[in-house]
């Protein structure tokens, strides 16, 4: 498949299991590809595989490394995804961190499904 067909692949990391597999199904109610991850070190191991990444999609609190330390490697290591991270515990620090992240939003938990599926749509290459 060339880069031109490829399906958009948009990486979901939730320590709950019922939660990624509620994103997962939005998610893939536009089409695009998932991968998941259930810990920092499991999401470490998906964007460093080759594979490219349209979006990322990342709760805070994760075992092992939160989403947002992995996001801020994955900006330092040069990855440009679009990233949404999602949280119940989100404050102007946080937002602020996110801010400086680049191509990143905050999702506060709890969500509608539109929300996410909103912000998704424009986040994602067409």
């Amino acid at each position: 498949m060339s880069p031109e067909t490829r399906s958009r692949r948009v990486v979901i990391a939730e320590d709950n299991d019922d939660m990624r597999a509620a994103i997962r199904e939005l998610i893939e109610s536009l089409g695009a590809e998932v991968a998941e991850a259930a810990s920092g070190g499991d999401l470490i191991m998906l964007l460093t595989d080759e594979k490219p990444v349209d979006l990322l999609i990342t709760d805070v609190r994760m075992p092992w490394m939160t989403g947002f330390q992995v996001s801020l490697a994955a900006r330092n290591a040069g990855l440009t995804m679009p990233i949404i991270v999602v949280t119940a515990f989100g404050d102007d620090h946080l937002r602020a961190q996110v801010e400086r992240l680049g191509s990143a939003k905050l999702l506060s938990k709890p969500f509608r499904p539109e929300e996410l599926l909103s912000l998704a749509r424009s986040l994602l290459p067409s």
